[in-house]
């Protein structure tokens, strides 16, 4: 097992919290910590998950490791928590890579490193196009019917971005517009056809 020590060995103040130690998976576990309210597991982006940050902000401080190595380390009651790049070598992190965390315990001895779990491949997205032409037939009472055809297309789009039930389907929406919509009389005239397709793309 890899062992982390230190140029200089830091005094753990008392009273710190501890790491949490969360099952992410059948055998496979995550340390994390709470912030503002949030628990973090990656140190190295924001409280959204999305955005790269400094570990600073987060009360992690640069420090010295055998071997030449530095990270980003704030200690816990239980151990200690270490952000290094994806090579496990310095502290200078890139937004580009994920970040490697790692677990550290008293003695040195790693009890979680990302950077040794098995990355999955990314899978090329299967995609068909599925074209629908619907007819609805509105009772006006009184509105104009550009209401009718405004108040058509916000359900349907509101029934789309809603998505199949929990367990219908493993199908998933990407993206989807609308081409065009017409309005017609009950005597079959038109008052207008329009080409939604760059005023409404999702």
């Amino acid at each position: 097992m890899t062992i982390w020590n230190e140029l200089s060995s830091h005094e753990k103040l008392a009273g710190l919290p501890a790491a949490i130690k969360r099952t992410v998976s059948s055998g496979g576990y995550r340390y994390s910590f709470v912030h503002d309210d949030v628990e973090i597991d990656d140190p190295s982006v924001d409280v959204t998950g999305r955005f790269f940050v400094s570990p600073r902000e987060y009360g992690f401080s640069i420090r010295g490791f055998q071997g030449g190595k530095t990270a980003w380390v704030r200690d816990f009651d239980n151990g200690s928590m270490l952000v290094v790049n994806a090579e496990g070598l310095s502290h200078v992190l890139s937004s580009k890579v994920p970040s490697r965390i790692l677990f550290v315990a008293a003695d040195g001895s790693v009890l979680q490193d990302t950077g040794s779990l098995p990355r999955l491949q990314p899978r090329t997205a299967d995609r068909v196009s599925v074209r629908l032409t619907i007819n609805a037939t509105f009772d006006l009472n009184g509105e104009s019917p550009e209401v009718a055809r405004h108040l058509l297309m916000r359900m349907v789009d509101h029934a789309i971005l809603a998505g199949p039930m929990t367990g219908e389907s493993r199908a998933s929406l990407i993206e989807h517009s609308f081409e065009a919509s017409a309005v017609f009389s009950d005597e079959n005239t038109g008052y207008g056809n329009t080409d939604f397709s760059k005023l409404l793309d999702v």
